[in-house]
């Protein structure tokens, strides 16, 4: 017989063992023996072992649920060896080299010694090797003796929620030991995101006009620009009217009028060297004369603007960037009119950015010199500082973000006035986004941190869950088995809140995949939670 068809033939009986375990008519059950079921971890996987009180000479199945810590999925190769050992006897070994399903490898143990016997589920697989001490177990010496035993112990309804490790493995899953961290004292705060200040310029137009550049010259939103770089064209209005005949006609005008007025200098200049008038109404003809060659002048641009515009080559006015920095908004189009003074575009440098928060008056009594502030960004690019990781909230974003004041960035201000409308108190903190990730304008549930540091028992903020109010976990009590904890909770810090009651230290709760758990409690039948799947 091959070893597919044995490892079946053990699936088959392990789950008609389920079966009949979960059958509690009379008459229509034999005895068993005690079942038994350990849950352990090393630093690499979780072990979880279903099997029957051990007899000599009796065949006993060992259904090993190995799942990998780092993600908490199954191990899917390798080869596992069911240890029974003691002073007094020879060491047994019982293995099979393949799990049946991944992640469930199943062992046939037929111990040949009774007595108390040490039990070590032992894993070797290409990426690691690791032991799992379970402790000692009794190996009875005949069936009966197993019998008795199971007879002389009642097993209590524990009240556990079912989650069977087929669930976990299909799920984003995983638990956490808890564990003691450092908390410090905060308040929170509703913030904005800035820009700098220095790195953001609003571009207005520089005189009335139509914008020139082309459509596909013109700037879009999100283009990188530098200082001094020209945005667009304007061709200025120079006159009341854009008629080219009466731009002619006014030419011919003051071409006329500055003609007559050189000549009139010429007759007065030589009536002057005659000394036939006084000086006098030389000068006046001069300075009529400057006159009208600076109206000619005018005009001639005037006609000469207009016919560029019209083939499409004028130059016009430029509109320089004041700054380097990223497009945040155009608000013109080609060929748009626009006024003198009209806001343009707008340019912001968001390499360094200001976090403006507003510090609710009743909390401001809590607060002495801030020391760190935080939030939450999408992702995890942005350098954290050595402290940790933040415990706020930017509108989308999940990933913490740390401001250390000192380290990664600065108190730019912090009021002493309150607003009279908002009775808040602003500060300011200055940090860099070199990653360009987080977005000028974004709103920000921030979190400012002050006083004394505490070392308390903290659970992650992941594994609460809101139930009708209630700030809930769940513990794993064995590999399949939950318990629904209430919490009385403290202080938040660094994706940690301080646990007054509720839990241990030790215990671990589930991280990913509560919420499963927790319809799981609320209605077990939809999660299948009746009976194992193997």
């Amino acid at each position: 017989m091959n070893d597919v068809i044995k490892s079946l033939i053990f699936l088959a009986l392990i789950l008609l063992t389920a079966c009949n375990d979960q059958n509690t008519g009379v008459g229509n059950q034999a005895p068993k023996p005690k079942a038994y079921d350990f849950t352990h971890y090393t630093d690499k996987t979780e072990l979880f072992v279903e099997f029957r009180a051990l007899t000599v000479g009796q065949a006993s199945l060992f259904a090993a649920h190995f799942s990998r810590l780092s993600d908490f999925q199954p191990v899917a190769e390798g080869t596992i060896t069911v240890i029974l050992s003691s002073k007094d006897q020879p060491t047994e070994r019982f293995s099979t080299d393949s799990p049946s399903v991944p992640g469930i490898f199943v062992v046939k143990a037929e111990p040949r010694y009774a007595g108390q016997r040490q039990l070590t589920v032992e894993l070797a697989s290409k990426a690691f090797t690791v032991r799992h001490a379970l402790g000692e177990v009794p190996v009875y010496p005949d069936l009966a003796a197993a019998l008795a035993a199971a007879g002389a112990e009642q097993e209590a309804d524990s009240g556990d929620i079912p989650f069977l490790k087929e669930q976990q493995w299909k799920i984003d899953f995983a638990t956490e030991a808890i564990g003691r961290h450092e908390l410090q004292q905060s308040v929170r705060a509703l913030g904005t995101l800035r820009a700098s200040a220095g790195n953001e310029a609003y571009v207005s137009a520089p005189t009335s006009g139509h914008v020139l550049t082309p459509a596909d010259v013109l700037p879009k939103v999100g283009m990188p620009v530098q200082q001094g770089q020209i945005l667009a064209s304007l061709a200025a209005r120079l006159s009341g009217t854009s008629d080219m005949a009466q731009l002619e006609l006014d030419v011919q005008k003051a071409r006329a009028a500055d003609q007559l007025a050189r000549s009139e200098l010429n007759r007065l200049q030589q009536l002057f060297e005659a000394e036939a008038v006084a000086k006098r109404r030389v000068i006046e003809a001069q300075s009529r004369a400057k006159v009208t060659g600076a109206e000619l002048n005018a005009a001639e641009k005037r006609l000469e603007q207009t016919r560029r515009q019209a083939v499409g080559r004028a130059s016009g006015v430029p509109v320089y960037a004041p700054v380097s920095g990223i497009l945040a908004q155009v608000t013109v189009a080609s060929g748009s009119y626009v006024e003198e003074g009209e806001k343009l575009f707008h340019i912001i440098n968001p390499d360094t950015l200001w976090l403006e928060a507003r510090i609710a008056e009743a909390d401001m009594a809590q607060l002495n010199t801030p020391e760190r502030v935080s939030f939450i960004a999408r992702d995890g690019v942005y350098a954290a500082s050595p402290s940790g990781t933040g415990a706020a909230k930017v509108d989308g974003f999940t990933s913490d973000f740390q401001i250390q004041l000192g380290e990664n960035g600065k108190l730019i201000s912090y009021g002493q006035v309150i607003d009279p409308v908002t009775r808040t108190v602003p500060m300011v903190v200055e940090f860099q986004n070199l990653q360009r990730q987080l977005s000028v304008g974004s709103l920000v549930q921030t979190r400012i941190y002050t006083g004394e540091k505490i070392t308390s028992i903290a659970v992650p903020e992941a594994a609460l869950i809101d139930d009708n109010g209630q700030d809930v976990v769940f513990v794993q009590s064995g590999g399949e088995s939950f318990q629904r904890r209430v919490l009385r909770l403290g202080l938040r810090d660094r994706g940690f809140v301080q646990v007054l009651s509720g839990v241990n230290e030790g215990e671990r709760v589930v991280t990913k995949g509560a919420y499963l758990v927790f319809l799981a409690a609320s209605s077990p039948a939809q999660l299948g939670a009746h009976g194992h799947a193997h």
